[in-house]
Formats: structure tokens, sequence, C-alpha cells
């Protein structure tokens, strides 16, 4: 999908997916990262790491996205159907992961 953007779209439509690209993957790595940490902890401890960080990487990807929209001429449209679109990949797997995990971990407990 990238390589038809890249050789079709302006300039400024394949900026603005690449940063909503890179936008969601920064947020999704610092969730997983946390999510990671935490699964060593209490179960209190894990729901709080989740609904807390995903509370929180929505709020910077709100400011985020205000200060780029304000601040540079980016494709509206572009950035924020990547950034929603990989957002939401990102939290599925996230999701998923977090899931299997909890599963894991009740089937060894037992």
């Amino acid at each position: 999908m990238a390589l038809p953007l890249y050789f079709l779209a302006e300039p400024m439509i394949v900026w603005g997916s690449l940063l909503g690209w890179v936008l969601s993957a920064i947020c999704f790595t610092a969730g997983f990262y946390a999510v990671c940490r935490a699964f060593h902890r209490s179960f209190r401890v894990l729901m709080i790491t989740v609904f807390g960080g995903m509370l929180a990487r929505l709020l910077f990807v709100g400011v985020a996205f205000v200060l780029l929209m304000t601040l540079t001429s980016l494709h509206v449209v572009s950035f924020l159907s990547s950034l929603l679109g990989f957002y939401m990949l990102y939290l599925v797997i996230e999701l998923h992961f977090i899931n299997s995990r909890l599963q894991s971990r009740e089937e060894h407990s037992q």
C-alpha cells in the first residue's frame, strides 16, 4: 500500500500518512513496553497500567494532532486516516497480546 502512495500521491499526502504511522507507532511502543513491565505485578496494577496508559496515549495523540494541524500544513485527511487506522490496528494487537498473556497466566496458576 505504501508503494502506490509514494509514486502516485502528492508529497504532502505521503508526509501526512507517514507522520500518522509514526505517531501511532510511538504510542504503541510506549504502551506495549508499559504493559510488559506491568505483567510481573498484581492484577490491579496491570489494569491501571492498561487503562491509564490508553488514556494517557489518547491525550498525547490529541495534543499532537492539534499541534500538528495548527503548526504545519499537512494533508488532514491522509494524516487523520493513517493515524486512526494504525492506532486501531496497534490497539487490537496490544489487546490480543494482553488477553493471551492473561489466559496463559491463569492456566499456569491453576
